[in-house]
């Protein structure tokens, strides 16, 4: 048997075997020579990354904090944008590192999953994350872990995102369990926004490669397709840790245990009032840190994940002052682990499968008034964890119904007040109330306050997970709340620049974490045990000089504390990043840099990292050939050393993060 969760904790997602997309090399080789005539190229009128106006992305509608589309100086929360032109211009190759760019939030990787912390809170290794991350506005957390996928193992490729959108603060009325310290939604691209077929392919450090095709159209009766399909492999390195430096475990290096594969499809369709979205990815990636207690450099020694998903939605109007949007979705997801112990080989299979509807009404019949208002239901019918020991299953509901007031007193005030219940039994039930005033002196000024509370649920696998020996179950696990206040300021001098700033205090209560039982002896459950607060300020500021120059700047100070007021675990105190896209030789070439400052924090040790500065370079080019963009991006330009928290279920307590990496990227569109 294995002590502090064993392989157990392990997690896994089915990887279904299909072929790879052959791509000659040589394709490869095509990015270096066309950089060497850059400059003898003549520039076109395509459009660039950076030309959309600032003023209207200020104007852009967002759809995640009430689930109805408004803009930014109307949602009562605090929003920051990345787009799809800030995606090419940095060189986003997965959602972990667009989230890395975003005002307060921050990522962490242990060479497997990469966890996502935001308002202070990121305890390493939290599968939970605390931040919902949903897709076209269905939610992207599985029905185990309710964990978010951020890196290769996430779901979609990048290049089919249109934009990323980020509420700070509770976002429970319209999104019930889980929107806790904030609601991340990505849009994703039309079948128009390609106008055709597009081929990419992609290599970088560590023998990684890529391949995707992408095909979208709108037809003549104005349905609209979008079919994607990508395959990522990377051998990776030979990794080191000091933890593990002794002849019997190969001197620290994990020799080849750094192999990473993944296989993504995703579809896309639009037709007058009906939309129809399915996605799905699978991702095999070796542990070589030795999770669990697992022997060290040994194989196999790996964690596979399969996510999908399948939504209908209708929407129309019944009348001029009534909207309706009806939904029913499908969700799944497989997870499985190899790894070799001293008394024996281990492997696991877990698998989750879920469904739910929703019916959204919005009514503008009352003077001043909007009403939003709907019913939801999921049934999560399949929880289940096989493990050697024993086989797990068990099973879940919620049933939700919410409101929410929007109500124009004039033209300098608006107020907003909703509330949602839910109920999915004795530990899943709860009312989210969300009071919030946006007072406009003036055009140009917005001042926004709100008081939010938001829960979360124990999930399947905190509650159930349990192999009787070294991680004990607990089906009576109560629901974590949080109870937030925020005061936003938004200026907007001119049309091309705007300021914005928000204070926050926090106050969480019953925080599931895993601690040690008396009996059986170094056996581990969770339990509802920890108290946080959070207080802290952050600003951002946007600018844009022309189309092809633009500045983006944050910084957070955060300070997040326990109930004895100790300082938490993987919780930097300052987080700085500086953005800056700018039109080269013409606008022939487009640099976009990148640096990110994050501050000192502790490990679960209690031991202090220091503080690191990143940056990182993109170039791309648009016009050097005709519907050809070449990109090429060089992360960790300065090859700075720093390591980040790592979670209790490995020996160390920190882990070395990569050095200096470049990755190369050429596409072509055939219109």
């Amino acid at each position: 048997m294995r002590s502090n969760f064993n392989a157990g904790m392990l997690r896994h997602r089915l990887l279904c075997n299909r072929a790879y997309l052959a791509v000659p090399a040589s394709l490869i080789g095509i990015c270096f020579c066309l950089y060497s005539s850059l400059v003898l190229a003549e520039a076109d009128n395509s459009e660039y990354l950076t030309d959309t106006p600032l003023e209207e992305l200020l104007s852009k509608e967002v759809v995640t904090a009430s689930r109805i589309a408004k803009q930014i100086s109307d949602s009562p929360s605090a929003v920051s944008i990345v787009t799809a032109k800030d995606i090419q211009s940095y060189g986003y190759r997965t959602l972990a590192e667009i989230i890395s760019s975003m005002r307060g939030l921050n990522t962490v990787s242990d060479h497997v999953y990469t966890y996502m912390s935001g308002r202070g809170f990121g305890r390493p290794g939290d599968y939970p994350g605390r931040v919902m991350l949903l897709i076209d506005g269905h939610q992207a957390n599985d029905n185990l872990y309710n964990a978010s996928y951020l890196s290769h193992d996430g779901i979609l490729d990048t290049e089919l995102i249109e934009r990323v959108e980020y509420v700070s603060g509770p976002g429970s009325v319209s999104h019930g369990n889980g929107a806790f310290y904030g609601i991340i939604n990505i849009v994703t691209k039309k079948g128009s926004d390609f106008d055709g077929a597009q081929l990419a392919v992609d290599a970088a450090s560590h023998q990684t490669y890529k391949e995707r095709i992408t095909y979208g159209t709108q037809f003549d009766n104005g349905a609209d397709i979008l079919l994607s399909a990508s395959t990522l492999r990377s051998q990776g390195r030979n990794l080191y840790f000091r933890d593990f430096d002794s002849p019997s475990t190969n001197f620290g290096v994990a020799r080849n245990l750094d192999d990473e594969k993944n296989r993504r499809l995703f579809f896309k369709g639009h037709y007058e009032a009906w939309s129809l979205e399915s996605a799905y990815v699978t991702r095999k990636k070796d542990d070589p840190a030795a999770s669990y207690e697992a022997d060290f450099n040994t194989h196999p020694s790996y964690m596979q994940d399969a996510n999908g998903y399948v939504t209908l939605r209708h929407e129309d109007d019944i009348s001029n002052q009534l909207k309706r949007a009806l939904k029913i979705y499908y969700g799944q997801y497989n997870y499985s682990a190899e790894a070799i112990y001293s008394d024996g080989y281990y492997r696991e299979k877990n698998t989750g499968r879920w469904w739910g509807t929703e019916a959204k009404f919005v009514y503008s019949g009352l003077d001043q008034h909007r009403l939003v208002y709907g019913l939801e239901y999921r049934n999560d019918y399949q929880q289940d964890f096989y493990l050697p020991s024993d086989d797990i299953e068990h099973s879940a509901y919620m049933v939700s119904a919410y409101i929410q007031d929007e109500y124009r007193l004039n033209d300098h005030w608006l107020l907003n007040a909703g509330i949602r219940a839910d109920h999915g039994g004795h530990h899943a039930k709860n009312l989210s109330p969300r009071l919030a005033a946006i007072y406009s002196p003036t055009a140009a000024l917005d001042i926004k306050a709100s008081y939010a509370t938001a829960f979360r649920k124990a999930n399947a696998y905190e509650k159930y997970y349990g192999d009787g020996s070294t991680i004990i179950p607990d089906s009576h696990l109560d629901k974590e709340m949080v109870y937030a206040a925020e005061l936003v300021f938004e200026y907007r001098p001119d049309s091309s620049s705007k300021w914005m700033s928000s204070l926050f205090h926090y106050t969480t209560k019953d925080l599931i974490k895993s601690e040690e039982v008396m009996s059986p002896a170094g056996a581990e459950r969770f339990i509802n045990v920890d108290r946080s607060k959070t207080r802290g300020i952050d600003f951002e500021y946007d600018k844009q000089w022309s189309k092809s120059s633009r500045l983006k700047a944050s910084y957070a100070w955060q300070l997040a504390t326990d109930d004895h007021d100790k300082w938490l675990a993987n919780s930097p105190k300052h987080l700085a990043k500086l953005n800056i896209a700018h039109g080269l030789f013409g606008n022939r070439l487009h640099a976009g840099i990148e640096v990110q400052y994050v501050g000192s924090r502790l490990t679960e040790a209690r031991d202090r990292l220091s503080g690191y500065t990143l940056t990182n370079l993109t170039l791309h080019s648009t016009t050097l050939i005709k519907n050809t963009t070449i990109s090429a991006s060089v992360k960790n330009l300065f090859n700075q050393r720093y390591s980040v928290p790592a979670p209790t279920f490995y020996l160390p307590d920190r882990f070395v993060q990569d050095k200096s990496n470049v990755w190369f990227q050429l596409s072509y569109d055939f219109k």
